[in-house]
């Protein structure tokens, strides 16, 4: 037509031949399957990461809840004492003539009451020495359990030995004293569960694949329960299940 300079393009020649990739597709793919080896793997390894994180972090509320009880329970034991020892002073200057059931049950009441006082003091010791570190370290979760088991037992001793006291018994303070920490004690026993479970299931994690894999690189280490010698020998296996 017109000028007969202009050519007409070819375009069978510029596009794809049937049966074959295009070079732009061909190069897209091979970025897409680098990408994909690349970043699905390295997702998953975050996500496995995060997860241990979060169950680590849940065995440290969980012990920070417990530890939490254990000083309500310091605080108190000290104004236990103190109650205690306040009236049994009174008690051994009243007494013109102290019967030889009443001299006994004074001597149980003291011993009640120094045992009492070096139980939370071995207790409090051990959280000391060892901080947050103790939940790692079987052998000194286990003297802090006993230490606490003390306490507990040393508070039941106080209380029973002061069934013999109607007085004492019966004041405003002891029995304040004696409701918070029959309280503190519920308390103590439900956050010793929760803490387990806690640490139950973050030991499981780090021990089963791949968070094991994660676990081992990102150094994430065995927590111990809170339990007795006793409890211990049937405690969970925990394994690749």
């Amino acid at each position: 037509t017109g000028g007969g300079g202009d050519q007409i393009q070819d375009v069978a020649q510029t596009l794809n031949q049937p049966g074959e990739y295009g070079q732009m597709n061909k190069s897209l793919s091979g970025i897409l399957a680098i990408a994909v080896l690349l970043i699905v793997p390295l997702l998953l390894w975050m996500w496995l990461h995060n997860s241990l994180v979060a169950k680590e972090e849940r065995v440290f509320e969980a012990w920070a809840q417990t530890e939490s009880n254990f000083q309500r329970r310091a605080d108190l034991v000290p104004a236990l004492v103190d109650t205690v020892s306040r009236y049994l002073k009174h008690e051994s200057e009243t007494l013109t003539a102290v019967t030889q059931g009443r001299a006994e049950s004074l001597a149980a009441m003291s011993k009640a009451i120094e045992d009492l006082a070096q139980a939370e003091a071995a207790a409090s010791d051990v959280l000391r020495a060892r901080g947050r570190s103790v939940i790692e370290e079987e052998q000194a979760l286990r003297q802090l359990y006993e230490a606490q088991s003390r306490i507990g037992r040393g508070t039941t001793a106080v209380l029973a030995v002061a069934e013999n006291y109607p007085e004492l018994r019966s004041s405003d303070q002891f029995l304040e004293l004696q409701a918070q920490l029959e309280g503190t004690e519920n308390r103590i026993n439900v956050a010793r569960m929760r803490f387990n479970e806690a640490v139950r299931d973050y030991n499981r994690a780090i021990r089963q694949l791949p968070g094991a894999l994660v676990a081992q690189v990102g150094n994430f280490k065995r927590k111990a329960y809170f339990q007795s010698e006793e409890e211990a020998r049937d405690a969970p296996k925990l394994g690749f299940d």
